[in-house]
């Protein structure tokens, strides 16, 4: 992310550290944090599922996976605000700031003790937090690995990178999205929705036919379906 691109002073380089200070600056005020990448897809407000699911586990931190390994995926990050979440982030934004060479998403997987990945010079004595892993299987599916097509409990979606990724990937994500967000806004869908009630974006694209104006939307997330959930492996 560059915020001066095309500008004519002097080109200021983004970079990932930003979003985490963010984060570190809400939870610092006692503002529970949500942060998600780019490259991903809400098919609806799910704050307050967020709340409950952090309410029900205890968690202080919660998280998506991608199905096919058992480690968190940046992606999607929820943090209750409290002293220890404020505090463990901190530390966590201050190690990562002072080890450019790591992987923000390892880093997390390590510290919080979600895998046994290990990482340099990791900060002593953090403070104890919960993670829990969302529902990666419908709820909070990914690309990777695909997801098992259950439209009703649907709420996000992510374009992870795959095992193997093609020069072309990020032109394919980029055209799947923004099919999405133009079916989504477009008049038609609002018409529709009008009709049927309350807001449900993921009802209608499962009752959409294949010569529909939805169709070719349905079948975008179709062709990432599993027939079941597959082993997953160990973290890299």
């Amino acid at each position: 992310w560059d915020p001066l691109k095309g500008s004519s002073g002097d080109p200021e380089r983004g970079s990932i550290l930003q979003r985490h200070a963010m984060v570190h600056l809400l939870l610092n005020l006692g503002i529970d944090a949500l942060a998600f990448d780019f490259d991903t897809f809400w098919f609806s407000d799910a704050r307050r599922r967020l709340e409950d699911i952090a309410e029900a586990e205890g968690a202080d931190v919660l998280m998506t996976r991608h199905l096919d390994a058992d480690c968190f995926n940046m992606g999607l990050l929820y943090i209750r605000a409290s002293g220890r979440t404020a505090e463990w982030y901190s530390r966590y934004l201050e190690w990562l700031h002072q080890h450019p060479y790591e992987r923000e998403q390892r880093g997390v997987n390590s510290l919080l003790g979600f895998t046994h990945q290990r990482v340099s010079f990791s900060p002593k004595n953090l403070p104890s937090v919960k993670p829990v892993a969302l529902d990666d299987l419908n709820e909070f599916a990914s690309s990777r690995g695909g997801w098992l097509g259950d439209w009703s409990k649907l709420k996000f979606f992510h374009w992870v990178n795959p095992a193997v990724t093609l020069t072309s990937w990020g032109a394919i994500k980029f055209v799947d999205l923004m099919a999405l967000y133009e079916a989504a806004l477009h008049h038609t869908t609002a018409s529709e929705l009008a009709r049927a009630g309350p807001f449900s974006f993921t009802a209608a694209l499962d009752s959409a036919t294949p010569d529909s104006f939805l169709g070719p939307i349905r079948d975008i997330l179709d062709s990432l379906t599993v027939p079941s959930e597959p082993e997953r492996q160990a973290c890299w």
